[in-house]
Formats: C-alpha cells, structure tokens, sequence
C-alpha cells in the first residue's frame, strides 16, 4: 500500500508539471502540430533515461519507494504516451494523415534517441 501511495503522489506531482509545461509552450508556439506533447515526452524520456543509472544508489536499504516515486509515479505522470496517441488519432480522424503520420515518427525517433541519450549521460554522471 505504501509502494501505491508514493507512485500516487509521484504520479500527481509528474502531471500537474505536465499540465503545466504543455500550457506553457502552447502559449508560446500556438501550431496545430502537437509539440508540446513532442516536447514533453522527449523531455520526459531524456529524464527517465538520466536517472536509470543511478537508481540502484536512491535504494536505500533495499527500499524501492524512491525509484518507484521518480520513474512510475513522476515519469509515468509527466510524459504523455496517451496524449499522444489520442492526438494522433484526432489528426488522422480530421483527415491530417500526413500531420498524424508526422507526429507519430517524429516522437518515437525523438524519444528513443533521447532516453538513449539520457542513459549514456546518466552512466557517466552516476561512476
């Protein structure tokens, strides 16, 4: 119940910077292209990816609530897989199947070089 609670707050924490990270960059770029999901997730991944390394270390005495609260519970609330995929569908269904196609591609590829990144990043600021 304890594990439950902690990835809840995590998970709470991780969407309310969500909601208010995609407000924020909405206002700025105002386009019909999702990029504050883009953004958001790519951000997301690159930050999961930094922290993996390091995890075994926030493990204190074989706990698991302080991995579980950033990487389920933070993470899992921060990015926005779902959105996404719901946004791409609402392209597509309005027709914008080259905006859809766009979006799609242009996010995983983002997203796997990013937590790529993150990791190799992570590795060596975690020795």
């Amino acid at each position: 119940m304890k594990a439950a609670l902690i990835v809840g707050l995590g998970s709470f924490l991780g969407g309310v910077f969500r909601y208010l990270s995609v407000v924020w960059i909405e206002k700025k770029t105002q386009m019909d292209f999702p990029l504050a999901i883009l953004l958001v997730n790519v951000v997301g991944s690159f930050l999961i990816g930094f922290i993996e390394p390091g995890l075994e270390r926030l493990s204190i005495g074989g706990d698991e609530l302080v991995p579980l609260f950033l990487t389920v519970g933070m993470m899992g609330g921060f990015t926005t897989f779902s959105a996404f995929s719901l946004q791409t569908l609402r392209l597509a269904q309005s027709g914008s199947w080259g905006l859809a196609a766009l979006n799609a591609a242009v996010s995983v590829i983002c997203c796997l070089v990013s937590v790529f990144a993150g990791l190799k990043l992570g590795q060596i600021a975690f020795r």
